[in-house]
């Protein structure tokens, strides 16, 4: 049985025998009913239940009848509160004459007597099923219309069935633009991620997945902006795909402030690193000063020449490795993913932190599995993970130790795992390391590990940490080889 209440007629008739008969037709279904005879009695006296259906039954035979039918119908339909309520017009024989005007005046539907009740009871069904299905629509789209993202329906043709105001101002162009032409989806990308942007919708049309991405648009003004994508496969009752849900989100206030954080964790790093790095800086200089004094102010032989010559080119060499490392890692990257080998862009880390590692007495060890295939990454973002690692192990290992670095291949995934003979991490600690602010150094940012997780999440990886107090972390890299596997299918059905 159904909780909800029945549906509530109001009849307008303008006799006790006309409602009888009515009431007796339409008894079986359940109705609630309330009588009214005039149409002062619908301007002054009704403010009951919301009725769901007027049934007006009067005869008309003044020559202001069609004004008079005019006014009570405008009257009735004004009773809806959030839609306009139907109207049924039962005319006599003699009424046919008002079933045209009826119409134009917008009534559900017009009835001309005799009826069977069979008849009548039908015709009031479909009339409350249209106007149930009217309702859920209406609230479907008020819904829609004033949600603050950008949503749109794409049907399985891939034109846009339907697509919100907000569009416009995320945009800066009208819904209409899109729903008319569905190239414009792929028109306002920013020409950096259109060719990813492609791909994907070709991937979204080619399977029923769940899809989440970030990218750029330029708006009408041209104004870039980052929106955060999720489209989500939508189904029928039945469980046919019927299109995508597509929710596009102005994340570019987001994306500046995350930016702002690596960019400050970048700096924090060099900062870290700069006594030893003016340490290693200053030891090619000081071979090449050497080399220069002993060729400017001694007269040598030629082969001594060539010695001290080929002297200050490598240490040259070195130094312009040196800042060209630096300047590689503190500048912003384009945040373009390459398929590249994680042996290289450990490599580049270590090298980074070589000198730290030398005054630390840190030794390293590498181990990387030689079936390692490069995989989909922005290099500079997951070199500083690991370069924030390597110098956390180092924090660790304040009398020296052993710093093992190991890769190998699990499945669809890459890991890479840091394993430090430092102190360790407490269990209370263990459960905060990656909570953005949380340190436990002096002076430490608090960001290194959350911004390293956060940078893992975009490359749909993970990182770890295990350890026990006095012996030791291992903190693991888990990086997905192909980063379109399928993941929860998270279907909408209608």
């Amino acid at each position: 049985m159904s909780n909800e209440s029945p549906d509530l007629l109001l009849l307008i008739v303008d006799s006790e025998t006309k409602a009888s008969r009515l009431i007796k037709a339409l008894a079986p279904e359940g109705y609630q009913f309330e009588v009214i005879h005039t149409l002062e009695d619908i301007l002054l006296h009704y403010s009951g239940k919301q009725p769901a259906l007027a049934i007006l039954w009067f005869s008309y035979s003044s020559p202001d009848a069609l004004d008079n039918l005019a006014a009570l119908i405008r009257s009735l339909r004004n009773l809806g509160e959030q839609m306009e309520l139907p109207v049924l017009l039962i005319v006599d024989q003699e009424g046919t004459r008002f079933i045209e005007p009826g119409f134009k005046l917008g009534v559900a539907d017009i009835l001309s007597r005799p009826i069977h009740p069979l008849v009548l009871r039908h015709r009031v069904k479909l009339i409350l099923q249209a106007r149930r299905t009217e309702q859920a629509e209406e609230r479907f789209r008020t819904v829609a219309d004033f949600t603050y993202d950008w949503e749109y329906w794409k049907g399985t043709d891939g034109r846009l069935l339907y697509n919100s105001p907000a569009c416009q101002r995320i945009t800066g162009y009208p819904p209409q633009s899109f729903l008319e032409h569905a190239d414009w989806l792929l028109r306002i990308v920013h020409p950096a991620d259109r060719e990813m942007m492609l791909q994907h919708f070709k991937e979204e049309d080619d399977n029923q997945k769940v899809y989440t991405v970030d990218f750029r648009i330029l708006t009408g003004n041209n104004e870039e902006r980052w929106i955060g994508h999720v489209c989500q496969p939508v189904y029928s009752k039945t469980h046919a795909f019927i299109g995508r849900r597509v929710s596009n989100r102005d994340i570019s206030d987001r994306k500046i402030a995350e930016e702002s954080m690596v960019r400050s964790e970048r700096l924090a790093t060099i900062g870290k690193l700069t006594a030893s790095l003016a340490h290693e800086i200053n030891n090619p200089l000081q071979a090449m000063f050497s080399s220069v004094e002993l060729l400017t102010q001694f007269s040598l032989e030629p082969e001594e020449q060539k010695k001290y010559l080929h002297i200050t080119y490598t240490e040259l060499e070195r130094l312009m490795k040196i800042t060209r490392g630096i300047l590689d890692f503190s500048r912003p990257g384009l945040g373009k993913p390459e398929l590249t080998l994680l042996k290289t862009v450990v490599e580049q880390a270590l090298f980074l932190a070589s000198n730290q590692m030398h005054t630390a007495g840190v030794i390293f060890k590498l181990d990387f599995s030689p079936e390692l295939v490069p995989v989909l990454i922005v290099p500079d973002q997951i070199k500083q993970v690991c370069l924030n690692l390597i110098i956390n192990a180092l924090e660790h290992m304040t009398e020296g130790g052993t710093l093992t670095i190991r890769a190998w291949q699990l499945g669809n995934h890459q890991r890479v795992s840091f394993t430090d003979t430092g102190s360790g991490i407490s269990l209370a600690d263990l459960n905060k390391i990656f909570d953005p602010f949380f340190s436990t150094k002096d002076g430490g940012t608090g960001l290194g590990l959350a911004i390293s997780q956060e940078i893992m999440y975009r490359h749909h990886g993970r990182i770890k940490a295990e350890s026990v107090l006095g012996n030791g972390a291992t903190f693991t890299l888990d990086l997905p080889v192909n980063q379109d596997e399928e993941g929860d299918r998270n279907e909408w059905v209608i």
